[in-house]
């Protein structure tokens, strides 16, 4: 037969014995409480030093492409303005080439509206020494109404803008918004030669959001909390490319 051990704990020994219980479980809690407070500390400080522009595109008299009442124009600021605040959060420096709804053309009625506008984004970019920049738009195709989904533009001679692109197109792909309606996103970076960015140094990228020409993609992109998604996304993005690219 097993003799039974037993521990007799004597009286005096109690307060100690909690002591050690109490430690024990406040230790761990904040242990984690550190790593946590640690961990958002370095997320503060990710893009600290990176200047960033935030390009929300067309504006004013342009409003970009249309559906009925609804205007490009005014989707793109809001994201831009959210996009704003998630690199700020990231500690870049950040500068929107507009934030409010304005035109950067220099009003005058000699043709050249839309050209002045471009020169003056890419003014913009050059002259804040820009590391990158984004320029945020939403897309429209005739003929193809299913089409949708955000696509992201690089120029085809900047490895670097496709390196950007590649990794805010794979953060895109994984929206809330599309999951909850049970669409898989496939979408992959293209190469482009758009005006912004043949005539700019840094790398950079033009982040289609989604299609007006898809009903869905209209529904979403009107939808505050789609928005801020997109924009937490590709401030992520932006945070991974860096730690990949130094």
């Amino acid at each position: 037969m097993k003799k039974l051990m037993c521990v007799v704990i004597q009286k005096r020994h109690i307060p100690y014995i909690m002591v050690i219980v109490v430690m024990s479980l406040i230790i761990p809690t904040a242990a984690v409480a550190f790593m946590n407070e640690t961990l958002q500390s370095r997320d503060r400080r990710a893009l600290i030093g990176k200047t960033i522009v935030v390009d929300a595109g067309h504006g004013g008299v342009d409003g970009g492409a249309t559906h009925g009442d609804l205007l490009e124009k005014h989707i793109n600021l809001n994201i831009a303005l959210r996009l704003r605040e998630e690199l700020l959060h990231h500690g870049a420096t950040v500068t929107m080439t507009r934030d409010e709804d304005e035109s950067l053309d220099d009003h005058k009625n000699n043709g050249n509206r839309h050209r002045e506008d471009l020169k003056k984004r890419v003014q913009i970019i050059q002259s804040n020494e820009a590391d990158l920049f984004i320029s945020i738009h939403a897309n429209y195709i005739v003929g193809k109404p299913s089409r949708l989904g955000p696509i992201v533009f690089h120029h085809d001679t900047s490895e670097r803008s496709k390196e950007l692109a590649a990794v805010i197109q794979q953060s895109l792909n994984t929206l809330h918004k599309y999951k909850e309606h049970n669409i898989v996103i496939k979408g992959t970076e293209a190469s482009g030669r758009y005006y912004l960015l043949r005539n700019t140094s840094c790398p950079g990228v033009i982040v289609e959001t989604g299609f007006l020409s898809n009903w869905l993609d209209r529904k979403l992109l009107q939808d505050e909390a789609h928005q801020q998604d997109i924009a937490v996304r590709i401030a992520e993005a932006v945070v991974l490319y860096y730690q990949s690219v130094e």
